[in-house]
């Protein structure tokens, strides 16, 4: 689905850091359940015992079922897993609006099929991930561009210089790099309040 990227590095390092098991660089193999934009990863010890459960859902149908599922599982990771990367765009993000529209063909009608449209994600994800695409994997914390976002980040919040240990994790890194969030809807108490009963599909 062009998308899942985040998921498959927080799932690598989760089970290198937890588990001590390197996975192999290459893309993990997601496992198709109700839907083709609904899609889970799981990792097994050797007696079968789940370790962890991702899920993708992309769209927000599969939204609204992860969220159903979310709240109605009262703590049962099961039936939610360890984490759930969640999309709007169906398909992910190669079926965004942000993504250059197909050129329009003066002889040919414009099919806007779901078959069409399914042949043309699959032709952009092996543009993306083919094995002859020249696209390389880098790991994060491997990046060459990481270590000076991060100085530049803590230069704007800090005259101090500072150690690459000193950076990682640190407030002002997160000050920047985390999303605040607010609740629309508040309590009696004027307290946020955030429950799948309060969000309008």
């Amino acid at each position: 689905a062009g998308s899942g990227g985040f998921l498959e590095h927080i799932f690598k390092e989760a089970a290198r850091e937890l588990f001590s098991i390197d996975l192999p660089s290459s893309p993990l193999t997601l496992q198709t359940k109700q839907n083709e934009d609904m899609r889970e990863v799981t990792l097994k010890d050797s007696s079968e015992k789940v370790l962890l459960r991702f899920t993708a859902a992309y769209g927000f149908r599969n939204i609204q079922n992860v969220i159903r599922r979310v709240a109605k599982a009262d703590g049962n990771l099961k039936d939610t897993g360890h984490f759930v990367e969640i999309m709007a765009c169906p398909g992910g993000c190669l079926n965004g609006g942000g993504q250059i529209p197909e050129p329009k063909k003066e002889d040919q009608p414009e099919n806007k099929s779901q078959a069409a449209r399914r042949q043309r994600l699959q032709n952009l994800e092996e543009l993306l991930i083919g094995s002859n695409s020249g696209t390389t994997y880098v790991p994060p914390a491997e990046h060459p561009l990481v270590l000076p976002i991060y100085r530049y980040i803590v230069a704007q919040v800090s005259a101090e210089e500072k150690p690459l240990e000193g950076l990682i994790g640190s407030q002002e890194i997160r000050s920047w790099l985390s999303a605040e969030w607010k609740s629309l809807k508040v309590d009696s108490e004027g307290k946020d309040v955030v429950t799948s009963s309060v969000l309008k599909w």
